[in-house]
């Protein structure tokens, strides 16, 4: 049935196109951006529609992926972010606890008037989901929403952001569930933003051991995005900082309760990256740091190389990761879909602290370009970045062309299908695994695309051995490119799935890395440094640890551990910026093992 309707949707189709330059230089197109609050004029059509589609295990390589489909359900809106998405969160607290929101509609008429977000569980890490509902629920019917993100408590209760009509002005607010799959939210709407340039939407949410939300919306005018902390019940108040618009932010907590925060823009504004980074949860921030400035093209004044949309933060033990896309673009709000871009990977610590490509053409398999309805994407985009329990294992995830195009020629009147590429790290983003397509090949093509990743990955002991579950979430659809971008120029249709994909890393001889009374203190790296730097030990044993900073004269100035910690290897990044320069001591006590390492910082 499925590849019957799929046949007659392509004899339909006959003539389709989409007009544009052949010059892929000379095919500028704006930055679109939907804002997801609109309402268009609903239009009666017949949207296409064809059966579910499931898919069974992936050999990617090196790696097998299970791909479960997360429900039958198949929307006719299927543009989920205008950035890198946060659809996926794992439960540690509670093994095999999945939780995923998606933003859905059951219709394709340019209006989507009951366009809602699907939140959906898993209590046996994905092998099966059920269908809780929209959120919000209002008066038991589901408010209208767009464009979710999600993380959870230390309860396992699920933190749901998105923009919604619960509250007016439509914006951003974040509901929080009673608790585990309870289906039971209440709503934390925070207050009209005091700006000129409109409210929050398009919400990205990170949260710490304590339960503090430190909460990003972007708007839809204006190069600036929004902040707000929100701490038992209550907001702290919105901060404004300059970036792009349209979801082209991150943010993500460190083990260590520290918040980093990543955007397009900033100083210099387009084609840069910026970074800062909080330590009281996002109520005050460090001097903001250009990771990446724009490289501009030789032979035209008006064109740039660096990002427009995708950009992702974690971090590697308290040191910060970011990932992100960057392709060529101009300084007047355009883009060139059709040339080249490619994946980077920055670290404070990695490749000097200047970010290094780890994706593009070479080893992706080939240069498809992007042809066909405008979403805002190079043939590489969308990076996501997730990182282990234990053992400091780094993943990256992100879409790429396929080759394949709607209606099927390989030219550019043509719309590119998408697929998903994952890649991964064990030495903190110094080298990295060639990408491999995780999402299934078929025919006719699925475009998969907007690519979640659970911000840690849950680790299970087995004998002998330690066994990495990585999680990601997808959009997968036989019509490629968003129905919102593509309204008049591809077909309507309710086509659209969601699916969930697994596999397993084996981390090999964990029993020779950590044996009972194996306790050790590494030599603080970079030393010298400033203003920062990482300390990293391993215990034998659960112990009870201190780790304390002490100057020559044995003043004790930072205490940087003090609990109860498993048996495995940990890290911690020591920020000495209120410190002088000169020589400290760095101590590590488990009762049964002291040692002690010297430092030295110069600024």
């Amino acid at each position: 049935m499925y590849k019957l309707t799929a046949l007659l949707i392509t004899v339909l189709l006959i003539g389709f196109s989409v007009t544009l330059a052949q010059d892929a230089r000379s095919r500028v197109e704006p930055k679109t951006v939907v804002s997801g609050i609109e309402m268009g004029q609903p239009v009666e059509v017949d949207a296409f529609t064809s059966e579910p589609v499931s898919f069974g295990p992936v050999n990617s390589g090196s790696l097998v992926w299970t791909v479960n489909n997360i429900t039958d359900r198949q929307s006719g809106y299927d543009l989920q972010s205008n950035g890198s998405t946060q659809e996926v969160w794992y439960d540690l607290n509670n093994p095999g606890y999945v939780h995923a929101v998606f933003t859905y509609s059951g219709v394709c008429d340019n209006a989507w008037a009951d366009r809602t977000c699907l939140y959906f569980g898993s209590t046996d890490g994905g092998a099966n989901w059920f269908e809780l509902g929209g959120v919000p629920v209002n008066n038991g019917t589901t408010g209208r929403s767009g464009f979710p993100s999600i993380i959870g408590t230390s309860t396992g209760a699920a933190v749901i952001a998105n923009h919604n009509n619960a509250e007016t002005p439509t914006r951003s607010t974040v509901f929080i569930d009673n608790s585990a799959f309870e289906y039971s939210f209440t709503n934390y709407a925070p207050p009209a933003a005091p700006f000129n340039n409109g409210d929050p939407i398009w919400p990205l949410l990170a949260i710490n051991a304590s339960d503090d939300i430190v909460f990003a919306s972007s708007v839809n005018t204006g190069d600036s995005f929004y902040v707000n902390t929100l701490s038992g019940g209550v907001f702290s108040g919105w901060q404004v900082f300059n970036g792009d618009q349209a979801e082209t932010h991150s943010l993500n907590f460190s083990d260590g309760g520290k918040v980093g925060l990543a955007w397009v823009g900033g100083i210099g504004q387009d084609g840069n990256v910026t970074y800062i980074e909080s330590t009281d949860n996002g109520l005050t921030w460090s001097t903001p740091l250009t990771i990446f400035t724009a490289i501009p093209d030789p032979t035209l004044p008006t064109d740039i190389y660096g990002p427009i949309r995708g950009v992702n933060v974690n971090f590697y033990g308290e040191e910060p990761v970011v990932v992100f896309e960057a392709g060529w673009q101009t300084t007047s709000a355009t883009y060139y879909p059709g040339r080249e871009a490619d994946i980077r990977f920055w670290s404070p610590n990695i490749n000097g602290g200047v970010p290094k490509v780890i994706a593009d053409s070479n080893n992706v398999g080939g240069f498809f370009p992007n042809y066909g309805v405008s979403d805002v994407m190079w043939h590489m985009a969308r990076p996501v970045i997730g990182r282990s329990e234990m053992h400091d294992y780094l993943f990256v995830a992100f879409q790429t062309t396929t080759g394949e195009y709607w209606p099927g020629a390989s030219s550019a009147d043509s719309t590119a299908f998408f697929r998903g590429m994952f890649m991964y790290s064990t030495d903190g983003g110094e080298t990295w695994t060639d990408p491999e397509q995780f999402t299934p090949t078929s025919t006719p093509p699925i475009d998969f695309s907007f690519a979640s990743i659970t911000p840690v990955a849950p680790v299970a002991a087995a004998p002998d051995d330690d066994i990495i579950t990585v999680h990601l979430a997808m959009q997968g659809d036989p019509m490629p490119a968003s129905t919102a971008n593509g309204w008049g120029i591809m077909p309507p249709s309710i086509t659209a799935q969601y699916y969930h994909f697994t596999t397993e890393i084996l981390v090999v001889g964990v029993d020779d890395e950590i044996v009972a009374n194996n306790f050790n203190l590494e030599q603080n790296y970079p030393n010298p440094f400033n203003p920062s730097t990482t300390i990293k030990y391993t215990l034998g044993e659960r112990s009870a640890v201190t780790l304390k900073v002490y100057d020559v004269l044995g003043n004790e100035v930072a205490n940087l551990v003090n609990t109860t910690q498993e048996a495995g290897q940990h890290s911690i990044n020591f920020d000495a910026s209120s410190l002088s320069s000169g020589l400290y001591i760095y101590t590590l006590n488990t009762g049964n093992f002291t040692s002690s390492k010297k430092m030295m910082l110069l600024k």
